[in-house]
């Protein structure tokens, strides 16, 4: 059956190529089919390190992507975001011969927090690194303790690993307490030390005011954003620990990158996160800390966070006729707010672009954005003007109007019209901010990197 599931993948999987398409998640679909627990085959012998939580997934993963790719060592990643079990089992099987033996020693696995608990069925991971647990597409995923119980369930699944979990993040680490006593689970901790300036607490989203433990309310020594910071309750105990990896002093947040001392298990280095927005520097922090875990050297470590370059979709950037259009992907409140308080530190002139659809991947319900903290990057004097596409471009414009924006300088591109879009961007002598949702981002993509240069989605 292994035999069959594979070649089948395999077949579908480069019809799918030749036809042009991403080829991510139909020919682990058809695996399935054919061998619900394939990926226990496939993963045997494999050295593994799995990403999942709400936000920063993706750009962890890039991250772990480049130590291995500067230590030129043998890996595979599911590049293209399918963290579905669908998704994983296609990067599984393309990388594996067809009777089911993974030609790569190592694999890192972005897996998405619901999905999780089938995956770790199967996987047994060296590491599982959560990034954090905040309010996402209500309509799909639940409260937040909904997540975690997910990943609290997934975890438990596992024979042995290491979790590497964000001490900042009081749901994350509230983890620890369920293994402390497995010996077979082991836990570490990255964090922020500091918070990030003055505008931490001003844009705080928090979907985390009260004790897990007891429902006491948290006190905090900082924030750095929604609910991550130097947490405490004074009733019960339950509180932020020192982190075994840290980021112990803010050295410069700038348009494009942001510079950091961090603390590498007593190691100090100054060095660079090559990628713009201050939530990377949890990225960056949670990647040193499982490449630690893998066994990489900390010097080699902070070398490659300062040369890695973006995901696609967050951050990432194209360019054309001298200004740059920019495409930062957002997904719930805790991360939009972070976007727009990096747009807010810009000191040129732009323009943004805002996407919001409601599809099942976006979740239906986007009276989240009620919640996102504009009011900084809407008095900026440097943005000149907005554009809002997607389904509910309309919901869009309407938010940035109640939150004081200047309806006249807002333009609603109607009918998911991208190509409407890029005509837009063009027109403008500016650098373009594009803020888009995950299918928007997925829908126009590929036509903004056909007009502005660019690799596929799945590349």
């Amino acid at each position: 059956m292994t035999f069959l599931a594979c070649l089948i993948c395999k077949i579908t999987f480069f019809v799918l190529k030749i036809t042009g398409r991403g080829a991510t998640t139909l020919p682990g679909r058809m695996a399935l089919k054919i061998k619900p627990d394939i990926l226990k085959k496939l993963s045997n012998g494999v050295n593994i390190v799995l990403v999942t939580g709400t936000n920063g997934k993706t750009t962890t993963c890039r991250i772990l992507e480049q130590m291995f790719i500067d230590s030129k060592k043998d890996y595979f990643l599911n590049k293209s975001g399918a963290n579905l079990i669908t998704g994983i089992t296609t990067s599984f099987i393309m990388n594996s011969s067809v009777f089911g033996k993974c030609k790569k020693e190592n694999a890192i696995i972005e897996c998405d927090e619901n999905a999780f608990k089938k995956v770790s069925l199967y996987l047994n991971p060296k590491a599982v690194l959560v990034t954090n647990v905040f309010r996402d597409q209500l309509d799909r995923y639940g409260e937040v303790t909904h997540t975690l119980g997910a990943i609290r369930e997934s975890i438990s699944n596992l024979k042995s690993t290491t979790l590497c979990l964000c001490a900042d993040c009081s749901l994350t680490y509230s983890l620890s307490r369920d293994f402390e006593n497995n010996e077979n689970i082991k836990v570490l901790t990255y964090g922020v030390n500091v918070p990030f300036d003055e505008q931490s607490g001003e844009t705080n989203v928090s979907d985390a005011e009260y004790c897990i433990f007891c429902k006491n309310k948290y006190d905090y020594d900082y924030h750095t954003f929604g609910h991550l910071g130097g947490f405490k309750c004074k009733k019960c105990g339950y509180s932020r620990v020192k982190p075994d990896v840290s980021v112990d002093r803010i050295i410069a947040i700038k348009a494009d990158y942001s510079e950091v001392s961090l603390n590498i298990f007593d190691e100090t280095f100054d060095t660079r996160v090559n990628v713009p927005g201050t939530y990377n520097i949890y990225n960056a922090a949670g990647a040193a800390l499982a490449l630690n875990v893998l066994g990489f050297e900390p010097k080699n470590i902070v070398k490659s966070i300062s040369e890695f370059d973006c995901a696609f979709g967050r951050m990432e950037k194209f360019t054309y006729n001298n200004h740059n259009i920019n495409m930062i992907l957002v997904k719930n409140p805790a991360g939009f707010t972070q976007v727009t308080s990096h747009l807010s530190r810009i000191d040129n002139d732009f323009a943004a672009v805002f996407c919001l659809n409601d599809n099942a991947a976006d979740g239906r319900d986007v009276s989240w954005i009620w919640d996102v903290h504009f009011h900084n990057l809407l008095s900026s004097p440097y943005l000149k003007k907005v554009y809002t596409c997607g389904k509910r471009a309309y919901d869009m414009a309407l938010v940035l109007k109640y939150n004081g924006y200047d309806e006249a300088n807002i333009t609603v591109i109607e009918n998911e019209d991208y190509d409407k879009e890029i005509e837009y961007i063009i027109a403008e002598e500016k650098d373009v901010y594009i803020v888009p949702t995950y299918t928007s981002m997925m829908e126009q993509r590929h036509k903004i990197a056909a007009k502005f240069g660019g690799k596929e989605f799945w590349e």
